[in-house]
């Protein structure tokens, strides 16, 4: 189970340099599935950016590294920055329906992930 951060803890991981990440889903579009999740970084200059990304399905049993998965499209740059981090947690919940008190420390997608995993594996069968 994937360690939810509290807001002090958010802002303060991130103050320390670190990432936060965010699962917001899936999506399934016919003949694939789309993983959707977000981080939030320190930027240059005391700034801290959004950044929301899309992948395919890639995983398995095994392989639940959201990051290595292929984005959906490579080139885009979906990313913004901001001076305070309560303004980019704003912005992801605003944009991007995240929801404050799911933030886990980065790294630890692949708990999110592993669990969506076992559920809709467990549901085909």
């Amino acid at each position: 189970m994937a360690l939810y951060l509290s807001r002090l803890e958010l802002k303060a991981r991130v103050h320390a340099g670190k990432e936060v990440e965010q699962w917001l889903g899936h999506a399934d579009e016919g003949e694939y599935t789309v993983i959707k999740w977000l981080y939030i970084a320190p930027a240059e200059g005391h700034q801290y950016s959004v950044t929301y990304l899309e992948s395919f399905d890639e995983g398995d049993a095994e392989w639940q590294l959201v990051p290595e998965f292929s984005l959906l499209d490579p080139d885009a740059d979906e990313s913004a920055v901001f001076d305070s981090v309560e303004e980019a947690v704003a912005y992801a919940v605003q944009t991007y329906g995240a929801l404050p008190d799911r933030f886990i420390p980065g790294g630890m997608l692949a708990e999110e992930y592993a669990r969506y995993w076992q559920s809709k594996n467990a549901s085909a069968k």
